[in-house]
């Protein structure tokens, strides 16, 4: 018998299967639709739970955050679950001006209170 013809016994010794061949029961749950990562705390969820936040001028003509309640506002955005927590580390690791790739400081102001409101 060759190498290949071999059978191997079954049992607590052998290896596990391959991802491919385990069964549904073995996977982990999969979210259904979109998935986005918080800017705050880093997880994973859908893009249903999450908020998206993009840069728009003020009447100043400053950028500033802006939470799009629609999700269709244009230009670049980042995606934040509506928790004062996330927005604390989000903020402290200073993730919204890497996130949406704008060079300076951004007020705050508009998602703060978006998210301090009841």
């Amino acid at each position: 018998m060759t190498r290949r013809a071999r059978l191997v016994k079954a049992g607590s010794d052998t290896r596990p299967s391959s991802p491919s061949r385990r069964t549904p029961d073995d996977l982990a749950v999969v979210p259904m639709g979109p998935v986005r990562t918080c800017l705050g705390c880093r997880s994973t969820d859908q893009r249903s739970v999450l908020l998206r936040i993009v840069v728009m001028t003020d009447g100043a003509g400053l950028p500033a955050l802006v939470v799009d309640v629609g999700r269709c506002m244009p230009g670049r955005g980042a995606w934040l679950h509506p928790d004062p927590r996330c927005f604390e580390l989000a903020e402290r690791r200073r993730a919204f001006p890497r996130a949406l790739r704008h060079a300076g400081t951004l007020d705050a102001a508009a998602v703060e209170a978006y998210l301090a409101a009841p």
